[in-house]
């Protein structure tokens, strides 16, 4: 995986390859202290296995650490400072790190484990003599990344070096992403969307700009950034989107240099690409993604044509169209007994080919439910990862996302997908944002609850009249909360398990 930054470094080390707001380093530079690391982790500890934790904030020196670890051919695992020291000290312990590399103190959560600094001017890693650097399988073990388990207990997701590499090269072939490219690094190093950011960028000779966390909690903070570093390439969760598609509309400031968005981890809202494109202009391309930390973060994309976005309204669904697998993945969407539906049917999706990860780590029982073999369409029998989204079929080869199947939700007979109540919720004047969870009434019923911001004002009484308006009785929340912000997830996702958990200041209607 290493030689996706290796090879562009060899070609363009002159050039700026990662800069945050204190420092700039070239290609030859972040080489130079990567594979110090990595030579340093190599002296202590040779061709072992290891998996090495990362506890870094946002600068220059995160991308060191990764590319340092890949470098010495070993394992990384993720860790964020911001994380409570219960779940630091969970995912050190399941994934059994031999050392960390960081660069602060580590809390108590992580003491007792052999640890790495590393700085801005890499002191211990530039220690050692530099020892050749070995060329690990491609099937060996890249990153593991924890992401949220339904039982509250965290689940750490292996994937492959063949995995990432094929990834990056998949996309980058099918897109003109190149070196005069500047990239953001917008999301926590937690979220996978990061390996897409990081070596998406340095496997393409372009620039990345390690954006800090404070910056990412504000609109007007990142649009300033993004402009002042001149970015042109930003990868983003829709949440967030949403957030900097509201900020340009008030402020008629944006980043004109951006020419491409890249959507993913959850659905898009064609609404909030039409509020920038009418107030940035058509220049830029909005390019969305399905994928899954399981399956290495993207399985399918698809670029939004003009005609589309400039349509009133989204007739044919292309915001939640599957998309164009990646080249080496294959999606299938499957009824209960693992046919492939017919058109008009709905089924689950299920992912195969070379992103499919290799499983979770020490919890088998759990991998062999997820992860399983499948004879579809005929040919050999193949590994499928269950993914737990839904999707109809549309057509005879396109297929719309409708949502996850342990999300849905009846209502007196109806059957209903939360995500399109928020989508229609935000279509309401005066709603910025929504988030639509299931629960239970005071009579033990089923019932939907509406979570939103709103910047006039707008009452929970006033929006259950505005929108009992404009849908079927059935999609109407049984109750409506007004926030001051809605809850988010590390990764900028909106955090529907922390509605579920507490609700907080709010009006009832």
């Amino acid at each position: 995986m290493y030689f996706l930054f290796r090879d562009q470094a060899a070609r363009h080390g002159t050039r700026p390859a990662v800069r945050d707001e204190q420092r700039t380093l070239s290609y030859a530079e972040l080489a130079d202290r990567a594979e110090a690391l990595a030579s340093s982790l190599r002296e202590r500890f040779g061709d072992d296995d290891v998996r090495i934790g990362l506890f870094c904030g946002r600068t220059v020196d995160l991308v060191i650490a990764v590319l340092g670890v890949s470098a010495a051919g070993y394992t990384y695992v993720p860790l964020d400072p911001a994380y409570p020291e219960s779940r630091l000290d969970f995912m050190a312990k399941d994934s059994a790190l031999a050392a960390i590399v960081s660069d602060r103190v580590l809390p108590g959560a992580l003491a007792g484990i052999d640890v790495l600094r590393i700085d801005g001017d890499d002191r211990d890693a530039a220690a050692p003599p530099r020892k050749e650097l070995p060329e690990p399988s491609p099937d060996s073990t890249a990153y593991i990344i924890y992401t949220s388990g339904s039982t509250g207990r965290p689940k750490g997701v292996a994937v492959r070096r063949r995995s990432v590499a094929a990834l990056v090269r998949g996309v980058l072939d099918q897109y003109d992403f190149g070196t005069e490219d500047v990239w953001t690094l917008l999301h926590s190093y937690c979220f996978d969307v990061s390996v897409w950011e990081m070596w998406g960028a340095l496997a393409s000779g372009a620039t990345l700009v390690v954006v800090p966390s404070e910056v990412v909690r504000s609109p007007r903070a990142t649009i300033d950034l993004m402009t002042r570093h001149r970015v042109t390439v930003m990868s983003v969760v829709p949440t967030v989107f949403r957030y900097l598609a509201a900020h340009v509309r008030t402020s008629g400031h944006w980043p004109s240099t951006l020419r491409r968005v890249v959507f993913g981890g959850e659905a898009v809202d064609a609404a909030d690409v039409r509020i920038w494109r009418a107030t940035a202009g058509k220049h830029c391309e909005f390019m969305n993604t399905y994928g899954i930390t399981e399956t290495t973060i993207y399985v399918s994309t698809r670029t939004f044509t003009d005609a589309e976005l400039d349509a009133a309204e989204d007739e044919r669904g292309f915001a939640v169209e599957l998309g164009r697998p990646i080249p080496g993945w294959e999606v299938a969407v499957l009824d209960d007994a693992g046919v492939p539906v017919a058109v008009g049917e709905t089924g689950e999706i299920w992912v195969a080919g070379v992103g499919v990860a290799e499983g979770y780590v020490n919890r088998p029982d759990l991998t062999a439910e997820r992860f399983r073999m499948l004879d579809v369409g005929g040919g050999p029998s193949r590994l499928f990862y269950r993914s737990g989204d839904l999707a109809v079929r549309a057509a005879e080869e396109t297929y719309h996302i409708v949502g996850r199947a342990d999300l849905q939700v009846k209502i007196n007979g109806f059957r209903i997908e939360p995500g399109e109540v928020e989508v229609a919720l935000r279509g309401i004047p005066g709603v910025l944002d929504a988030i639509v969870t299931a629960g239970t009434s005071r009579r033990g019923e089923p019932m939907l609850t509406a979570h939103y911001t709103s910047e006039s004002g707008l009452s929970p009484e006033r929006l259950r009249e505005l929108f009992a308006a404009e849908v079927p009785a059935h999609l109407v929340p049984g109750a409506f909360v007004r926030m001051t912000d809605l809850p988010r997830t590390a990764s900028g996702k909106s955090d529907r398990r922390a509605l579920s958990e507490e609700l907080t200041e709010s009006r009832f209607a």
